[in-house]
């Protein structure tokens, strides 16, 4: 495994992104930023689903907040892929980084099962536990995002 992972931490573009004093800072505050938007989308969603703004039509904020998301969700998979170049057996070993991909995929399936079920058309106990799931899960992602630079 040591030499694939080596192989793209030598690629020309991890090697230009690592020793740019300007490149890599600018990499995570995009991947940063594009976190905070597909969050604040998402916890958009959910407060609505939690019954705030009933005014607020459910399905229509539904498909803007997810088309948000989805955008974003685009950015920190690119960016982040990007800033894996740059240390790729580093992260491999990396629990935080284990905990971080282990807790998305746990955030896309439940996403899925919240879209596949139509939670957003009957905003019942299960779409709360759905979103309140997702809020914690995400908080989870973050958490363990930010202790990749510290385990």
């Amino acid at each position: 495994m040591a030499a694939p992972l080596d192989a793209l931490q030598q690629l020309p573009l991890a090697v230009a992104l690592r020793e740019s004093v300007w490149a890599f800072p600018l990499l995570e505050i995009v991947h940063i930023a594009a976190i905070a938007a597909m969050i604040g989308s998402v916890l958009m969603i959910e407060l609505r689903v939690f019954g705030l703004r009933k005014a607020l039509p459910l399905v229509e904020l539904g498909k803007l907040g997810a088309g948000i998301a989805i955008g974003a969700f685009a950015i920190i998979v690119a960016s982040g892929m990007l800033l894996f170049l740059t240390d790729a057996a580093g992260y491999i070993a990396n629990r935080a980084f284990a905990i971080k991909l282990g807790l998305i995929a746990l955030a896309a399936i439940n996403m899925v099962a919240f879209h596949a079920r139509g939670s957003l058309a009957r905003p019942d106990a299960l779409a709360k536990a759905q979103a309140a799931l997702s809020l914690l899960l995400w908080l989870g992602v973050i958490g363990a995002g930010r202790m990749i630079a510290y385990v």
